[in-house]
Parts: C-alpha cells; structure tokens; sequence
C-alpha cells in the first residue's frame, strides 16, 4: 500500500485531454505533495470539448492545435501549440490517460463517438515508453437542470443518461486494444451525488465544482490509475472538511471496485 508507494521515485501523467481532464488534474500536484520523496510530472494536452474524433484528426495531422498545461508537483505552467507526439515523446510517461468531449457533436453515450478510439490508443501506443499504460477517463454526466443538448435530449433524466454512459463505456470503451486502465470519476462522481455533498459538485451543471467536485476526480484517477491507498493523501482543498474527505474517498474506492453502476454510500 502506501509504504510501497513510497519506494517509487517518479510518478509521471499525461493526459490527451479537454476542460474535463483539467477538472480531473487540476488538484493533483498538491494531493501528491503527501507523498515524500516522490518526483511528479504532470501534463495535460487541452483543447476545449475536445472530442475522440478531433484528437484522432489531431494524431493523424501531427497538428501542434493543444495548450499543454505542465506541472512538477507545483502550480501548473502553460505553453501553447504542442502536439500529441511531441508530448508523448517528451516524457517516459508511466501512464497516459485519454478524454473524451463534445463540442463537435459528439456524445458521451453513443458507439458512434467512440469510432476512432482504437486508431488513437493504437498511436498513442506506438509512440510511447514500453513500459507505459494506457487509460480512458470516463466523464461525469451532466446535472439535470444542464442545458448542454445531451442531458437535455434525456429530458433531464441523469440517471437514464449515467446508465446510457457506463454502458458504452463498458461494451465498447473498455474492450478497446492496448487499453490498460478505465478510471470510473464519472461513477465517483455519481456515487457522491447520494450524499450530503450532492450539491457541491458541480460549477455549471456541466463541469465539477472548483474544491469539491475536482477533489473527487483527483482521487479517483489517482486511485484507478496507480492502486494506492488514498488515506495516506493528507492534502484536501479549503473548504473541505474531513467528514467530506471520508466520502470522497469513499466514492473514489467504491467506484473503482464497481466502476459501471453506483454503490450504496455510508455516511456518518
């Protein structure tokens, strides 16, 4: 567990991302400042809404069309019009994470969106480091009260719309070639949504809230992608108090366990 943790000396993450792998990422440097002795590199390829389709244009392009958001365990630096090659090929990455978005059309629940997703982990894969893994981040479904065409097209009916989700996820995301790692921060999200904390997750109905929501994808990544007991993570975001860290990692470990359907949550 966490002392095995410790006998690591680099944890390096990318993501070929969008707004949500921000979310995802953002608070990961300081939850990794628990972890002494442990050198991080972080880095997160955005384009806004960026869908599977769009990055799979991008790979086949060689197109430098990304903001590429760094970070070596401190605050996130920005440089402009990098491609995915030239990060990849950057770093050994131990893991690189892809995420899907919606602003060409796409949609998170339907097979269509996910037609080129083979092509791009199979690029990905020829590019990077032997010994790196491959994930897919699977996104949170929107509030019912959102105006994003998507959960408006299920009438507002979240749930009709996670189980949509986690199955496109689990019959045709998941059995993709070469892809190692499925993290569940949509399920995590969704198991918190049964919480006292339900209203704190989201910023727009569309995005999770800044201290809160973030918090909860961090986690769940961290613990999707590496195994690692998130207990020993002592960092939280202002605002957050204990009582709300126990159910977020409970979210987060439950969502790993059962990463296609929500868990029963125990609140003290």
């Amino acid at each position: 567990m966490m002392q095995e943790n410790k006998k690591e000396t680099s944890l390096r993450i990318l993501s070929i991302g969008n707004s949500f792998s921000v979310d995802t990422m953002h608070h990961l440097p300081k939850l990794l400042s628990s972890l002494d002795g442990v050198r991080v590199r972080l880095g997160n390829l955005y384009i806004g809404g960026c869908s599977i389709r769009q990055h799979h244009a991008n790979a086949e392009q060689d197109a430098s069309a990304y903001k590429y958001y760094t970070s070596d365990g401190g605050e996130w630096t920005e440089r402009q019009a990098v491609s995915i090659r030239e990060a990849i090929e950057s770093e050994a990455w131990d893991y690189i994470s892809i995420q899907h978005g919606t602003k060409d059309g796409s949609r998170y629940t339907e097979r269509a969106s996910y037609e080129h997703l083979q092509s791009l982990v199979a690029y990905v894969r020829a590019l990077a480091d032997g010994h790196t893994k491959i994930a897919f981040n699977m996104a949170w479904v929107m509030e019912p009260y959102g105006t994003h065409p998507e959960i408006v097209s299920y009438g507002g009916d979240q749930a009709l719309m996670y189980q949509r989700l986690t199955n496109v996820t689990e019959h045709v995301v998941k059995p993709t070639k070469h892809l190692d790692i499925l993290c569940p921060c949509g399920t995590a999200i969704q198991n918190a949504r049964g919480t006292a904390l339900c209203g704190r997750l989201s910023r727009d109905g569309f995005h999770l809230s800044y201290d809160m929501g973030r918090y909860i994808a961090s986690l769940t990544f961290l613990k999707a992608l590496t195994g690692w007991e998130l207990s020993c993570l002592s960092w939280r975001p202002d605002g957050v108090t204990e009582a709300d860290r126990a159910i977020a990692m409970q979210a987060a470990n439950l969502a790993v366990e059962t990463p296609f359907a929500v868990s029963p949550m125990r609140e003290k």
